[in-house]
């Protein structure tokens, strides 16, 4: 050994031990003699089941006076506070509210230098009252409001499903079909906010995805808890009630509850509802832990059916290899993105306008080489359902002839159950740019001599789009790129993969006297094509937006 390379490290220890020794002989006597007390609160149940009550706020007053200490406990509804020795009360800051019955606590404890007080909370040692009338608190209930913040919506190119955080690094867990082939990646954490996400870590296999947000973009949220589970030692059981959290259809965040109906090595089934949009979602026990990753629906054409949900010891090793690619590389941008703002069109409203105005679709249309691009508002959607219902009953009046009564001239029930769906009402341009098919020369000239089936192939793939006010770039809140699986068999063949596009942008993009540029591109081909928007076409979009921009508008002026 090279003793004089080892001297200096042997100096620098003793001395930063010496300086360490020192700071401690001048640590007041107070603070070297801290005690503990460690604190739980359990419920029993009438069916003699143990409830751990989670979040619970608690305040500790020191009898010799001083600043109250604010305390909560943990998921399993523990906490540990240290103190100086003296004699303290532990009281409730709300009641707990427990089978019909509103609990409180006002306990006294000694703390002795250096020691540890235990105090269990029950129903033994508080105080009880028959909970008020109508009482809304509930266990569930405050789980939802302390989880909830850690559960956000992830949006993809095709459409969005559920995540949750579960490092404060900002990783975040899915499933792997929410994220698959998705070529623009994003987290909304609320409505009003949306970051950049990558994914750092997947596995197919399991349906499992891990993605990575800036930590900024998740500070202050809370971090989800993962259950101890393994193969042969679940989290769950049957008959445990269980939690969902996610995003479904086109709702925020909403929870759903359900027993749990059957554990398998790596899944759960249960009957708690799990819609589109909920895939990669959290399943939580009534302590507040993850006990899975909810994933698909099965049946309920005749009733609730069952969901099933990805074990959470699935995810261990895309866990694993996302904590070791953390230092890999930097996190995305935690510059907020574009989102659409929250105001929708009033469904009476919008079936006013689209009768006033009748748009043609063909108005909206626009050729970009061997590519299709529709422009499609709220109105132009509402206006397919509203045609379709005056067409049939004009049909039905002809049949009749003067028979009976005709048809009152306004939407119908299809109307009703079309405005059921709220993406309907966003106020967002939606540009679709859709590849134009060709028929193989070869099947066609079958066809037509020997008869048969025409095949068809479509003739290029979307890459992306730039829309352009005179040279500023608008910056899309979704651009798409979607996947898209052709296989249909008859008298018209097509077995194809073609790539779309499907672009969201801001009404606001379209006012104004600037001049509008729409540029795409094909995959493959370097050369894009621009076009300059007609002021006909950016007329009727502005037109059809009209109660949007009228809103803004008023919401400017009051800002003023």
């Amino acid at each position: 050994m090279n003793r004089p390379a080892v001297r200096p490290l042997v100096i620098s220890l003793v001395v930063t031990l010496s300086a360490a020794f020192a700071a401690l002989a001048q640590t007041p006597p107070a603070q070297q003699e801290s005690g503990t007390i460690a604190l739980r609160v359990v419920l029993v149940g009438a069916d003699l089941s143990l409830k751990p009550i989670p979040r619970q706020p608690f305040t500790i007053v020191s009898e010799a006076g001083g600043d109250p200490i604010e305390v909560r406990t943990d998921f399993e509804g523990a906490l540990t506070q240290k103190l100086a020795p003296g004699s303290y009360r532990v009281r409730s800051s709300q009641a707990v509210t427990f089978e019909r019955m509103d609990y409180t606590w006002d306990i006294p404890f000694t703390v002795e230098p250096g020691g540890q007080v235990r105090l269990d909370l029950s129903n033994d040692n508080a105080t009880a009252k028959a909970a008020a009338a109508g009482a809304a608190v509930r266990p569930e209930g405050d789980l939802y409001k302390a989880l909830s913040p850690g559960v956000f919506k992830i949006v993809a190119d095709a459409g969005h499903g559920s995540g949750f955080l579960f490092a404060p690094e900002g990783l975040v867990m899915t499933n792997h079909h929410v994220i698959a082939d998705a070529t623009y990646l994003a987290v909304l954490t609320d409505s009003r906010s949306k970051y950049q996400a990558i994914v750092i870590a997947e596995d197919a296999s399991r349906d499992i995805a891990v993605l990575r947000v800036h930590p900024d973009a998740v500070k202050g949220l809370p971090v989800l808890e993962l259950a101890p589970d393994a193969p042969d030692a679940p989290a769950a059981a049957v008959g445990d009630k269980v939690l969902a959290i996610g995003s479904p259809l086109t709702t925020d965040t909403i929870m759903t509850m359900g027993l749990v109906s059957k554990v398998e090595a790596d899944s759960i089934l249960s009957d708690v509802s799990i819609n589109p949009g909920n895939s990669g979602g959290p399943l939580f026990d009534t302590s507040g832990k993850v006990v899975g990753i909810n994933t698909y629906g099965m049946g309920g054409e005749s009733g609730q059916g069952i969901s099933g949900i990805v074990r959470i010891h699935r995810a261990a090793d895309a866990i694993a290899t996302a904590r070791t690619r953390l230092a890999q590389g930097p996190p995305p941008d935690a510059r907020k993105l574009p989102v659409e703002d929250p105001w929708r069109f009033d469904p009476v409203a919008l079936r006013d306008l689209t009768l006033q105005r009748s748009p043609e679709p063909k108005s909206y249309h626009l050729e970009a080489g061997k590519m299709d691009l529709f422009f499609v508002t709220p109105v132009v959607l509402a206006n397919v359902v509203v045609k379709a219902e005056r067409e049939a009953a004009a049909g039905r009046a002809k049949r009749r002839k003067d028979k009976g009564p005709a048809e009152p001239d306004k939407p119908g029930q299809q109307f009703y159950a079309w405005q059921k769906d709220a993406d309907n009402f966003r106020p967002v341009v939606r540009i679709v740019a859709r590849p134009e098919m060709k028929t193989n020369m070869g099947s066609a000239f079958r066809a037509t001599l020997l008869g048969g089936t025409v095949a068809y192939a479509f003739k290029t793939d979307f890459e992306k789009m730039e829309l352009k006010r005179g040279t500023q770039v608008v910056e899309p809140i979704l651009p798409g790129r979607v996947k898209q699986v052709v296989n249909v068999e008859g008298a018209a063949t097509m077995k194809d993969i073609g790539y779309f596009g499907y672009y969201e942008y801001p009404p606001e993009a379209f006012e104004g006297d600037a001049t509008l540029t729409l540029t795409v591109w094909e995959q493959g081909l370097d050369a894009p094509r621009a076009i300059a928007l007609s002021p006909e076409l950016v007329a009727l979009i502005r037109g059809d937006f009209a109660p949007y921009l009228a809103h803004r508008k008023e919401q400017s002026a009051a800002a003023r």
